[in-house]
């Protein structure tokens, strides 16, 4: 059965949420990907989790005792996160410079559709706390990497001083 339409849309508010959170935080790193994608990527992939774990439950009664069939609502889920495996893979692209770019990008989108996937099939604590702790990677790491610089920077300046 069917959650009623509060339970449907924290379901959906959760993914959204989340999906604003990571697209401010990429916006604010300049990589392509931003909050309108994320936040669809993430309301999609909530969406396809209810209708995969909600939608087919009377057809598949029907058709269990009428054709002897059986459903798997995880197929759906499954080709979703293929088709973001795809767009994470052209979201990859090697820079002027030889280097590799986009991959954390590519991460991030595949983990706004696992966590719209988890918002959809109602695992609030599990999406929330999965969600945090990427964000807190994707935030942290960038500003630990900045912090590193900075006093690789002192330090050198430092030396230079000395000698």
């Amino acid at each position: 059965m069917l959650p009623d339409e509060m339970e449907i849309l924290k379901r959906l508010l959760l993914a959204a949420f989340f999906g604003i959170l990571f697209g401010i935080e990429r916006r604010h790193r300049k990589k392509p990907v931003g909050a309108r994608t994320h936040v669809l990527i993430a309301l999609a992939a909530a969406t396809l989790s209810i209708i995969s774990s909600y939608g087919f439950t009377e057809a598949a009664a029907l058709a269990e005792s009428s054709y002897n069939f059986r459903s798997d609502p995880a197929r759906l889920m499954v080709g979703m996160l293929t088709g973001i495996g795809f767009i994470g893979a052209g979201i990859i692209y090697r820079g002027p410079q030889g280097d590799v770019k986009g991959i954390t990008t590519a991460a991030e989108v595949y983990l706004m559709a696992v966590i719209g996937i988890g918002a959809g099939l109602g695992l609030f604590k599990l999406v929330t706390i999965s969600g945090l702790i990427g964000y807190i990677v994707l935030f942290c790491s960038e500003e630990t990497m900045s912090g590193i610089r900075g006093k690789i920077r002192r330090i050198r300046a430092r030396k230079d001083k000395e000698e």
